[in-house]
């Protein structure tokens, strides 16, 4: 077991925990639904660090951390999982808790290290990797990862768009997730579903194709504004929304090519294919 990184990542829904040799294969993985722990208040933080008291064992090398939320040198500013704005050390809290070393990202950071290591590689970099899960947050990684000085890379996600087709406006964190695919799809059918069911419905549902239509629309245009900022080589897609990247990844694809200038194409939009893409990006 010796040389092994134990690595939890803390999503809105789950929470994935990976132990993990250097090479990133796998000794043993788990999952434990967030809701078990109660978030929303920074009671959760101690409840995390029970759970995380019960993976960690003497052959760990190294505990990685990867939150959904802007993370600066281990420090997190604000946190949903934890009620809102916070200032928590979590870098400090794991060395007063733990002898091993430790690494604390955000979940996209962790995501788009992973992929620069385990994934696309650095035959696709720069690449940019977007979480379409529970947010539409990114991170740029070239020979080394992008940093906002106070961890704040990559919350371009925040900016609103008016999407007309339903006619409401709705900040890109939003529009691009679950939730965002759910919406959406209330507005034009009238009922509601999980973004999981739409996906299921989308080869014989016209709304539901119609739903994924009008996210590939407003991807592409976040896309074509990520790429005039940074031009990157490869844009890749990863989180729960992007499993059903079939039905809007071409759309996408379009309104990038038609939109963007010669000069900030990139050579590629896909899909991740690496599992566990932020716990390896711990290792």
């Amino acid at each position: 077991m010796a040389g092994t990184t134990i690595a939890f990542d803390l999503g809105g829904t789950k929470i994935d925990i990976c132990r993990m040799r250097p090479d990133g294969s796998f000794v043993f993985r788990d999952r434990v639904a967030t809701a078990s722990l109660e978030p929303g208040c920074p009671e959760f933080l101690g409840r995390a660090f029970a759970l995380f008291e019960r993976y960690v064992n003497s052959g760990d090398d190294k505990i990685g951390l990867s939150w959904n939320a802007p993370v600066h040198e281990g420090r997190l500013t604000q946190s949903s999982l934890l009620g809102g704005r916070i200032e928590v050390d979590l870098g400090k809290m794991l060395s007063q808790r733990f002898a091993q070393r430790n690494q604390v990202e955000s979940d996209v950071q962790a995501m788009a290290l992973g992929e620069y290591r385990f994934g696309q590689g650095r035959a696709a970099a720069p690449l940019i990797v977007i979480n379409l899960g529970s947010g539409s947050g990114f991170a740029y990684h070239g020979d080394v990862l992008m940093r906002g000085h106070a961890g704040g890379a990559g919350l371009v996600s925040q900016e609103r768009c008016h999407v007309a087709e339903i006619g409401e406006s709705l900040i890109m964190d939003h529009l691009l997730s679950g939730r965002g695919v759910s919406l959406v799809y209330a507005r034009l059918a009238g009922a509601e579903r999980t973004a999981a069911e739409i996906h299921r419905l989308a080869p014989g549902d016209a709304q539901a194709a119609r739903t994924f239509e009008i996210i590939g629309k407003y991807l592409g245009q976040f896309l074509v504004t990520l790429a005039r900022h940074f031009n990157p080589k490869t844009f890749v897609l990863c989180g729960s929304v992007a499993q059903a990247a079939p039905h809007f990844i071409d759309v996408a694809r379009a309104v990038v090519r038609e939109q963007a200038e010669p000069a900030c194409q990139p050579d590629a939009i896909v899909v991740s294919q690496l599992e566990a893409a932020a716990c390896r990006g711990l290792i």
